[in-house]
Formats: C-alpha cells, sequence, structure tokens
C-alpha cells in the first residue's frame, strides 16, 4: 500500500476515536488482539527500551515533556501520541519529527496481513488504534531506538499499548472521563490506570486525593513496583501580555517560569506551555527523567531536562497563534481541562473580551465545560465527525453560562465569524474538541505548525 491507501483502510477499521463510545466498547476491550498481532509480527514490543504512560490529564504533555529532555540528552527518541490533529503521521514520531509517509505505508503493508488473520480468527477483530500501535511498535522497533515514550489511547489496563514491559510507567492527573467504559469514581478510574504498573518497574504518579494514591499504590505493592509521588515544581509571577505592545505579525510565545528539582538538583525552566497546572505535568516528567537517569537506562542531565522543555513545541495546548486579536488554540474538553485553560488565559494575556469558538464531541460534559469558560460570546459549532454533539445541543445546555450564544455548524465560518467580530484588544479561543482544530487547520483556516502536508 502507498500512503493514501493506509489511511484508506486504517479509516475502514472499528474507531471509536471518531465514531464514539458506548457501554458495550467496554465489554469488547482486551488486549487479546494486540497480543495476537505482536505475535504475528514478531512481537516488536519486546525490542522496545519505553516510558508508558497513562492518566486523565496531561499525559500527553508529560510524554511530549519526557521525549523533548531525552531527545536535547542526544538520545534517539520515538514517541507515540493520540489523536492526531491534522495529519496521522504526528501519532508516530521519531526524533521529534513526524514519521514518513513512505515508512507509514511500509509498516501498514505488513500489520494489514496480520490484521486481516485476527479478523478471520475472531471473535474480536483489531480496531483503528491496535492497527496504529502495531505500526508504531514495527516502526520504532525498525528504527533502532534508545527510547520509545508511549502514551496510551484509553484508560490503561486493556488499553493496546499495555502489552509493553516500559523501563518507567507514568501515570499522569486524574479525573472523572470516559466514566461510561472505565467507571463512575475516580477510584474506580484509578483502578484501570493502574493497570499499567508492571512488576518491579518503576511507576510515577502525580499528585493528588489520598484515595486515588492509595488505590495506586496498593496496585505498585501487589506487583513490586517501586512508586513515587512526584512533586510539583513551583510556579513564578509573569507579566500579561498586552496586544498595544504587540503588532499582528509578531506573535509572542507565552511562557510558564517554573523551577523545582531532578536527581536532587535544582533547575528552572521558561516552558514554552502556559498554565499553573503545567507545575505538576513539569514534576512528573522531571521525576521519571530522573528514575530513568537513576536506573542508567537513559541518562539526563538537569541542564539538558531544561534545555529539552525550552525548546518543545505541543501544539493546541493554549497555543497563541495569532496576535490583534489574540487567537488561542486549545483542545480542553471537560470541566478541569476548562478551567486550567481560562486560568492561563487571564495569567498570560490581557484582553477586553472573550469570544470562544467551540464544538464538543457528544460524550463531553457542556454545562461543567461552559460554566469554566465565561465568554462574553460563544460561537458554536460542530466537527465532521459522527461522534459530534449537535452544534444546537450544546447551545442548549450552555445557554445558562454564556451572555450570548451563536451557532454556526460549520467550523470555519464559525471562525470567520469570530474574527469578524472581534476588536484588536479581544480574545477569540478555539477549543472543545481535538476534531473542530483538526477541521480548521486540515482546511488553512489556522496555522498551528505540526507535520508539512
Amino acid at each position: 500500500m502507498n500512503y493514501t491507501e493506509t489511511i484508506e483502510w486504517l479509516e475502514e477499521l472499528a474507531n471509536p476515536e471518531r465514531t464514539g463510545l458506548d457501554r458495550s466498547f467496554k465489554d469488547r476491550m482486551t488486549l487479546e488482539p494486540t497480543l495476537r498481532l505482536m505475535e504475528l509480527l514478531g512481537n516488536p514490543h519486546n525490542r522496545l527500551h519505553a516510558v508508558h504512560i497513562a492518566g486523565t490529564k496531561g499525559k500527553g504533555s508529560v510524554a511530549a515533556m519526557v521525549e523533548a529532555a531525552a531527545r536535547s540528552a542526544g538520545h534517539r527518541t520515538g514517541l507515540f501520541t493520540s489523536p492526531h490533529l491534522i495529519s496521522w503521521r504526528e501519532r508516530i514520531r521519531i526524533d521529534g519529527r513526524c514519521a514518513g509517509e513512505a515508512s507509514i505505508a511500509a509498516a501498514a503493508s505488513r500489520v494489514r496481513p496480520a490484521v486481516e488473520a485476527v479478523e478471520d480468527e475472531g471473535p474480536t477483530p483489531p480496531s483503528f488504534f491496535e492497527a496504529c500501535t502495531a505500526m508504531a511498535f514495527l516502526i520504532f522497533a525498525d528504527a533502532t531506538l534508545d527510547l520509545c515514550v508511549l502514551e496510551t489511547g484509553l484508560g490503561g489496563r486493556l488499553d493496546a499499548t499495555n502489552v509493553i514491559t516500559p523501563l518507567v510507567s507514568i501515570i499522569t492527573t486524574l479525573g472523572m472521563d470516559h466514566a461510561e467504559i472505565l467507571g463512575n469514581t475516580v477510584e474506580e478510574i484509578a483502578g484501570e490506570k493502574a493497570g499499567i504498573i508492571k512488576p518491579r518497574v518503576p511507576v510515577v504518579v502525580a499528585p493528588g486525593a489520598e484515595s486515588v494514591i492509595t488505590v495506586l499504590r496498593d496496585r505498585a505493592q501487589q506487583v513490586g513496583a517501586e512508586l513515587t509521588v512526584a512533586e510539583p515544581f513551583n510556579v513564578h509571577p509573569v507579566h500579561p501580555i498586552s496586544a498595544e505592545h504587540v503588532e499582528a505579525d509578531q506573535v509572542p510565545v507565552p511562557v510558564e517560569v517554573l523551577s523545582g528539582r531532578i536527581n536532587g538538583e535544582a533547575t528552572a525552566v521558561r516552558l514554552p506551555l502556559p498554565g499553573t497546572h503545567q507545575a505538576t505535568n513539569i514534576g512528573v516528567a522531571a521525576e521519571a527523567c530522573g528514575t530513568l537517569t537513576r536506573l542508567g537506562q537513559v541518562e539526563i542531565s538537569p541542564d539538558e531536562f531544561r534545555r529539552g522543555l525550552e525548546a518543545l513545541r505541543w501544539p493546541a495546548r493554549v497555543q497563541l497563534v495569532e496576535a490583534r486579536p489574540w487567537l488561542v488554540v486549545d483542545c480542553a474538553h471537560n470541566g478541569e481541562s476548562a478551567r486550567a485553560l481560562m486560568s492561563a488565559l487571564r495569567r498570560h494575556l490581557q484582553y477586553d473580551r472573550l469570544l470562544v469558538v467551540i464544538g464538543l464531541s457528544c460524550d463531553k460534559p457542556v454545562q461543567a465545560i461552559a460554566a469554566e469558560l465565561p465568554a462574553d460570546l460563544a460561537i458554536i459549532t460542530q466537527a465532521s465527525i459522527a461522534r459530534a454533539m449537535p452544534a444546537e445541543a450544546v447551545a442548549v445546555h450552555g445557554s445558562r453560562y454564556w451572555k450570548r450564544i451563536e451557532v454556526i455548524e460549520s467550523p470555519a465560518l464559525a471562525l470567520s465569524r469570530a474574527r469578524e467580530l472581534a476588536g484588536p484588544r479581544d480574545l477569540i479561543c478555539v477549543t472543545g474538541s481535538f476534531f473542530i482544530i483538526d477541521d480548521l487547520a486540515s482546511e488553512g483556516h489556522l496555522k498551528i505548525g505540526i507535520c508539512d502536508r
């Protein structure tokens, strides 16, 4: 297959990222299809030196931080994350660069016969994500990398990535998400995430409620894994940027100034990911990098850690893409992440009015998100995927929180309307869904700098 044929084939597979989750999906979750794929492909996962990351919030940012720090230290790296924003190539990166179309097509040509064989064997055919995971493992194994950083797709215990035995496991901040699949309490969700903790493999976890840490610690003790609760970094004051001092063609990069310790040594970082919530994420990343160094597997000095994170670019995380008016892109899709987004906007940017262009997936908590985003105008739109919540439904649920609402189903027209209404001192924020950002960036309405098309 060539690259175009590869994407067409992948899109034919069951893909809850786009169609949405239902309770029956929980009954179909199992590691068996992935394990069988690995067997048919020669078990490439056994050739990887990996860090494995699960969590509700911050797992993508922590994955990006650990990979960037290791690469800064001169190690060859792989990074597997999901979902993608614009190009499927974003999911698999080697040494910081998106995988090439040729290598993706070559991996798919090997994985597809194995997928079809497992489909014939039944009863559970491999999904889109399981095929993607197999392709990533093949590409990483063939590249002979020093470290692969793997982000789970959903949960942990039964996620396709969980066939790996890593050097270090990481569990980031936990909260309520995908309750219909993972559990109705944060403790039940913690139990699913704790499924990535492996025998005698050290695990680094974000601080959290005592009941959550107890669940994680109990699992670690059961399998003889050393558990460390990471210490958040300290957050230093910043000065909000005024639009009056910025030209329209000069877009500044807001930074969060943070300080903490890695391997017992003090370090300070100017992190180009705005938001005080990053203090927890960077603390987790520092502890994980320190653990890798202590193990003698992948050495990362405090200076290399700092340099890697200061050069980090992780799109759609409070990303400022335009000035006068400000235009910020963020993938917040639950109440907690919306609260963190709003805090970052107020902390880093001066503005008069907030205009939100928002679209949500059908399983997301509209009212919890709307309550955290006190917009002067909410322009509600709808991504071009089956699981998108109808814009009118978002409007009904969000009406008690937003001063003014307009419904424009086309994301491109919604953003155009926001630009039309915004003054030079206003702020437009596009948020609510990876898929809204995908629609806008793929059609050239946003430039967020990921892979070349």
